[in-house]
């Protein structure tokens, strides 16, 4: 009898033990988590989400303004007589390009030639195209197009002249990252062997070799585990690869959070051969994050010792030689990075100022700079080996996207009325940056926009969102009219640039990364409590919302201090960091936030979970999540159970917790009506 009190007592002790996923109580660890199941029993747990997206749309339908704010959300959206053009590729006589219309409102592909002259070249029936590759020559052009918002796509070829396709279709794509080879009939390209089935976590990463009108079954891997030593499939899934007329240059990172590479060197002549040889030249630990090949020279951008960066050059010929410093920066961001014909184009911060600068081949150490309008940032380059000129797109918080050419002998900028843009839209409002003081003393720069002349009277319904993740540089790249749904109705939009991102170069990453990573939630609550002291707004006008990893942050701010704010959002979020290593991307997450599995690390983790820091008898404010059930990154377990926990927590409020979930989406959804009419609800907006 005593040996059965024993191990019964034993098996009580594992099963405990087993379900000892920590769930936070009276401000205290507890050992038993009571929405464990949500992570293992996947069909109940989706069956649970749907069920309460159901009632949460039913609510969020019912909200007088929800019709008015789909009304302008479509008038701001609307394409109008300007169609969206991106993906440019210069190309021999031909401009490529992606482009969008009121009429066709999807990406279909075009060429124009140097009349002037445009041809549709491909119109999908389905799919979505999101990246071109014209031949050398500009014979052909090879396409990635995915199906239903699925992150694997395939590849297709087609012929420019004739417009036909070629019977050539590649898929289990991940990253299409297309390079063709010198005699314009074969490509190199990225593909994971266990795409198409489900488990791409368990494939392998690699380069292929495919000739046009060849079965893909049959292409050579020139670049993977058979041709690299210690090649790590399921964590170095980016690899590029750069060509000149003698050599090939291939880079592997993390897909997640590899900011350095490591870089690859064989020469180019023999890259049909099986077994291929690599030497490694560049390792991570030497701080290279970006690379240029031309000729026989290797550019090289480095992280330097100033949290700026070190542009370098290195002789392919001579491999052991020193490296030849060309510029350097303190304290500011590699934003932009490309090659022209004759010159180097860098787009970059400098202890917080911005510069765009030209340089040429022909003198390293001479640097041109090229004038941007004040307040705007170079948000992309067009360039192309046999070309002088180059096109660059410039933009701010309330301009819109203008594509300007640069002729570098004359130093010109002209329009290149490729797009026209409409700049009335904001011309009652204007951004402007402020500096927050963080825990430690450290500045924190938050982008403010509203309208001009606001009254600083505290009572402005504010909306704040941030990122922090991975170097990811939030300064205005991008221009989105709907935010005149918010701004029209008086209220702000602020953007907290939090440590863990990239704004100000990589000791800004560095300091909210790992065992910094509580910086980034400290960096955002200072900038919600500055909002407030400064009478911007109060905390029953203040909502904040964020995705992805941006979830971090806001959840653990709203498990932090639920009396600052009115509202909440999470999209796709991390809420569960504790419990990282069991989603999708996990692994690849580690040097990013840290390892459950290491002691100090997953300490780190219990900090910076928000689930596991929500306390009872703690009055927290309403709070939307919203998943797509197909999300391969962040499983969406992951919000249930901090719905669920939030719920139950809040159980006597009604209209607390809502959940808006689709069964076809996946990572990247967009719920911006839904969230609008909710956050529109939470700080009393009158339609």
């Amino acid at each position: 009898m005593f040996l059965f009190k024993k191990y019964f007592f034993i098996i009580i002790v594992f099963l405990s033990l087993v379900n000892c996923i920590s769930c936070v109580s009276n401000n205290s660890y507890s050992s038993v988590d009571n929405y464990g199941w949500m992570e293992t029993d996947q069909v109940r747990t989706n069956e649970w989400l749907l069920a309460n997206s159901q009632e949460s749309e039913k609510i969020l339908d019912a909200l007088p303004w929800k019709a008015s704010i789909e009304k302008r959300y479509r008038e701001l959206t609307a394409y109008g007589t300007e169609p969206i053009i991106c993906c440019i590729k210069l190309n021999s006589n031909n401009t490529f390009y992606l482009k969008r219309t009121s009429k066709h409102p999807y990406n279909r592909l075009f060429v124009k030639d140097r009349f002037g002259k445009e041809r549709l070249l491909v119109d999908p029936p389905v799919g979505y195209i999101y990246n071109l590759y014209p031949s050398n020559d500009g014979k052909y052009v090879a396409y990635a197009i995915s199906e239903n918002d699925s992150e694997i796509s395939s590849i297709k070829v087609i012929n420019v002249k004739t417009r036909a396709h070629l019977a050539d279709s590649l898929s289990g794509i991940t990253v299409s990252n297309l390079v063709w080879a010198n005699d314009n009939l074969s490509f190199f390209y990225h593909r994971n062997n266990f795409a198409d089935s489900g488990h791409r976590k368990s494939g392998t990463e690699e380069l292929y070799l495919h000739r046009l009108g060849s079965n893909s079954d049959k292409d050579l891997a020139i670049f993977g585990k058979a041709n690299i030593e210690n090649y790590q499939a399921n964590i170095d899934q980016y690899t590029y690869l750069s060509l000149s007329a003698n050599w090939a240059v291939a880079s592997v990172e993390s897909s997640i959070s590899g900011d350095t590479i490591d870089l690859y060197l064989t020469d180019s002549t023999s890259l049909n051969l099986e077994n291929k040889h690599w030497k490694k030249i560049i390792d991570r630990k030497q701080k290279v994050t970006n690379f240029l090949l031309r000729d026989n020279w290797l550019y090289l951008a480095k992280y330097n010792n100033f949290s700026g960066y070190t542009l370098s050059r290195l002789d392919l010929n001579h491999i052991d030689s020193p490296e030849e410093k060309i510029i350097e920066w303190k304290k500011g961001e590699l934003t932009r990075f490309t090659v022209s014909k004759d010159a180097i184009y860098l787009a970059y911060y400098e202890s917080g100022k911005y510069k765009f600068v030209a340089i040429p081949f022909a003198d390293l150490h001479n640097s041109k700079s090229i004038p941007v309008s004040d307040g705007n940032e170079v948000t992309a380059i067009f360039s192309s080996s046999d070309h002088k000129e180059i096109l660059f797109t410039q933009q701010n918080w309330n301009i819109p996207p203008k594509i300007w050419q640069y002729d570098p002998d004359s130093q010109l900028i002209e329009d290149s009325k490729i797009i026209k843009d409409d700049v009335s839209l904001f011309a009652d409002y204007e951004s402007e940056q402020k500096w927050v003081k963080s825990n430690d003393g450290e500045l924190i720069p938050l982008t403010l926009i509203h309208r001009k002349g606001i009254k600083l009277d505290g009572n402005n319904p504010t909306w704040l969102t941030a990122y922090g993740a991975y170097g990811e540089n939030s300064y205005p790249n991008y221009y989105d009219t709907a935010r005149l749904i918010w701004l029209e109705k008086g209220g702000i939009i602020a953007i907290a640039h939090i440590r863990g991102g990239g704004e100000l170069g990589p000791k800004w990453h560095h300091d909210g990364k790992g065992k910094n990573k509580i910086n980034s939630v400290n960096d955002f609550i200072k900038c919600a409590k500055y909002l407030i002291a400064h009478r911007y707004t109060n905390s029953s006008k203040l909502v904040i919302s964020g995705a992805s990893a941006g979830g971090i942050v806001i959840g653990s701010a709203l498990a932090r201090h639920p009396e600052l704010f009115a509202a909440a959002s999470i999209t796709s979020g991390m809420l569960n960091m504790s419990r990282l290593d069991q989603i999708p991307i996990g692994s690849v997450n580690f040097a990013e936030f840290g390892s459950p599995f290491n002691k100090q690390e997953f300490k780190n983790l219990q900090t910076i979970d928000a689930y596991l820091n929500l306390r009872e008898g703690v009055n927290y404010p309403p709070v939307m999540l919203s998943v797509g059930l197909q999300d391969a990154r962040v499983s969406p377990w992951q919000s249930a159970k901090f719905a669920a926990r939030l719920g139950e927590i809040n159980r006597s409020q009604n209209e607390n917790v809502f959940i808006i979930a689709n069964q076809e989406d996946g990572h990247f959804i967009n719920y911006f009506i839904d969230i609008m009419a909710f956050f529109m609800w939470k700080t009393n907006i009158t339609d």
